[in-house]
């Protein structure tokens, strides 16, 4: 699953606790979670334009017009 979004670093962080939440039943648990999953993000800037560009239209076109 990907999800595709444009947020502060902030709103990032806390993005990535809340689906940690989600997905892992005791995020304070010791050792590996129970649950298999995995995650990671990547800075937009890091990505080809060409790559880049197709992510930011897959955000338009799912959210449409905010105004």
């Amino acid at each position: 699953m990907n999800i595709g979004l444009i947020a502060t670093a902030a709103q990032h962080e806390e993005l990535m606790d809340r689906i940690v939440e989600v997905l892992c039943p005791d995020p304070d648990h010791e050792g590996p979670c129970p649950i298999p999953w995995g995650m990671h993000s990547v800075d937009g800037d890091s990505l080809s334009p060409r790559r880049r560009k197709a992510l930011l239209t897959e955000i338009a076109e799912t959210n449409g017009d905010p105004a």
